[in-house]
Formats: structure tokens, C-alpha cells, sequence
């Protein structure tokens, strides 16, 4: 088989360059990029530009070229009905997380892939991650004894641009930061949430404030969740790194077991540069990148028609949580989840 087409469709979310890059780094003859379609279309102009692909002015436009996957990285709201298009068209579909902002929208695309045969997975790079692949073997071969309970982080600060305009995102810093943290629970534990409870803050930080104007954003976030067999877990999921933080972000774990405590920091793999050209402290990765293996994983899937190895049903989990998270929010009590057949 000759290389995988893989179109982009919409190329809203800042991931649509890391991806791009992580398909273009596969082996020579891997995979072809088809094309870039978004609604904006000087966006799409610039990535395509960047990549020396086409770019189209209609999705069919971008589906006449017979692509067998597409990478969805449209704003959050938009995610349903792009992977409705793909699926209806009978491409192959990578969705950015969260696969959906509502469990309704995320059940109508698990439904349509179904339906047209093709394949769904969501886009959850810290699957792929090293050190997180690492505790999940350790997790898996008993050593820490029976898990009592998680403390996570999934800290970061406010994107800006449609980030801060829950219209198109869906929901604030507990939409975009819950997802990741509450998949790779699931992941690594083989166990499924049931309860959760959320403390929620609202236009909390100043990079927020500046960007929503008179718009209401979460920017705070504190869960309390709990999974199938009474582990519990904490997730600090708040937007409150400021501009001068040296790095973007973070997502650790500490495993708290009967045998053995073990923590993990998916991105401590840095170098630390003091400069005056920066005027602060900045940190440079190295090792492997917070995408890993994820865009390698889809064109395998493609090639070998294997199942994907994060489904839409993992990322509507996902979505699940967040759901109960802000229902928690609103009326200060927990929430008990009730999973969705798909």
C-alpha cells in the first residue's frame, strides 16, 4: 500500500502544526497530505502555505481528493458535524480532544463512524507519552499494590482567541484540561469514574479576564472524582500559569497504592535557560514530544485497518466527566455518573 492521503479539516486548534509535523517526520513515503479546508480560510491558507499542500474552499472540495484519514482540529463546537462530514464522505477520522463538548454530540459521531464503517479516534497525545506509558506498566504489574487514590495536575494558562469564547469551545479551562487527566485514569486503572464533584471559578486570572471581556469563563478548576471500586482522585485543572511562566503547561500524577507511591511528570523532560534575550527563565524540551507516537498510530491504524487505540468511546468518557463536572459546578453537590450506551 502506497502512503495514507490524510486531509486536515479545520485548523483552529494550535495541535493542527504539531500533528502536521509528526506526519511529515514519519518515513519517507509514509503519508501524504491531502489538503487543509477550515471555515476561516486565510487559516487554512497559512498552514497550507507552511506545508506546501493545497488548500480548499469546501470540505467536498477537500474530499474530492480521496483522502483515508482526516485530523480534525476545528474549534470545539465544530468537532460533530466535521467528523459527521468525514465519516459521510468515508474518511477515517483523528479528532482533537475533547472529542466533543457534549455527550450528545459526541454519541452522534461514535454513530455516524459506526454507521459508514470507518474508524474514530481521539486525540489524546499523553497516551503516548513516555513517562505516563511507564506508570501505566508499573500500575499494570502490581507495584503499587491496589490504588487508593490519584493527585493530578493538568495546570496551563488561557489560549486566548477562541479558547475564550465558550460559543466555540464549549466551556472553559475544566473542558479543555479534564479530558486528558480523566483518559488517562480511565487508561491506566481499567476503571470507570462514577462519582464526581467540581469546585469551578469563573474569570479568576488576569490573561482570562483580558480575554473574554465581558464574557463569563472558567479559568479555576478543583475535582473530586470517584472510580469503580472506591479509588479517588484529584484533578487541578485551572488556566493560572501567567504569561511569564516558563512552560506552557504541565500533567502529573501520583499514584497513591497499598505497595508504593509512585509520581510521574509527563513533561520533566526539559533543559532550563536563563536569558537575557527572553528576560526570564524558559524551558526547552527534549526527548520525546507531548504528541509521541499519536499521528504514527493513526496512519498504522489506516494501513493495517487495525482497531484505534483511543476510540471515540474513550474520548466520550472523557466528555462525560466534564459534563458531570459543570453539572456539579452548578448546583454544589456531586454528581453520579450515568455512562452512555454507544
Amino acid at each position: 500500500m502506497g502512503a495514507m492521503k490524510i486531509a486536515f479539516v479545520g485548523c483552529a486548534h494550535m495541535h493542527a502544526n504539531g500533528y502536521a509535523a509528526e506526519l511529515l517526520a514519519l518515513p519517507a513515503g509514509s503519508v501524504q497530505i491531502a489538503g487543509v479546508w477550515d471555515r476561516a480560510q486565510a487559516r487554512a491558507k497559512k498552514l497550507a502555505e507552511s506545508l506546501g499542500v493545497p488548500h480548499f474552499p469546501s470540505i467536498d472540495k477537500l474530499f474530492r481528493t480521496k483522502p483515508h484519514g482526516a485530523v480534525v482540529c476545528s474549534e470545539n463546537v465544530h468537532h460533530m458535524a466535521d467528523t459527521v462530514a468525514c465519516a459521510n464522505a468515508g474518511v477515517a477520522v483523528l479528532c482533537e480532544k475533547p472529542l466533543a463538548p457534549t455527550v450528545a454530540d459526541a454519541k452522534e459521531m461514535i454513530a455516524a463512524c459506526r454507521k459508514a464503517g470507518v474508524a474514530l479516534m481521539t486525540a489524546f497525545p499523553c497516551r503516548f507519552r513516555g513517562a505516563l506509558v511507564r506508570l501505566r506498566d508499573l500500575i499494570s504489574a502490581g507495584e503499587a499494590g491496589e490504588v487508593l487514590a490519584a493527585v493530578t495536575t493538568n495546570h496551563g494558562r488561557q489560549p486566548g482567541g477562541w479558547f475564550a469564547d465558550p460559543m466555540l469551545s464549549g466551556g472553559g479551562a475544566v473542558m479543555d484540561h479534564t479530558v486528558h487527566v480523566a483518559d488517562l485514569l480511565r487508561w491506566m486503572l481499567g476503571r470507570e469514574f462514577t462519582h464526581v464533584y467540581a469546585a469551578v471559578g469563573y474569570n479568576r486570572f488576569d490573561l482570562t479576564r483580558k480575554a473574554v471581556r465581558n464574557r463569563k469563563l472558567d479559568d479555576a478548576g478543583l475535582l473530586s472524582l470517584e472510580m469503580e471500586g472506591g479509588t479517588v482522585a484529584t484533578l487541578d485543572c485551572s488556566w493560572s500559569r501567567p504569561a511569564a511562566y516558563p512552560i506552557w503547561g504541565d500533567v502529573s500524577i501520583e499514584i497513591v497504592g497499598t505497595r508504593a507511591v509512585i509520581t510521574a511528570d509527563a513533561f520533566r523532560q526539559r533543559l532550563m535557560l536563563t536569558s537575557a534575550g527572553t528576560g526570564r527563565q524558559v524551558y526547552i524540551p527534549w526527548g520525546d514530544e507531548a504528541e509521541g507516537g499519536l499521528g504514527g498510530a493513526f496512519v498504522n491504524m489506516l494501513r493495517d485497518g487495525r482497531t484505534p487505540p483511543v476510540t471515540g468511546e474513550d474520548g466520550l468518557r472523557a466528555t462525560e466527566v466534564v459534563e458531570a463536572a459543570y453539572r456539579s459546578a452548578e448546583t454544589g453537590k456531586p454528581v453520579k455518573l450515568q455512562r452512555a450506551r454507544v
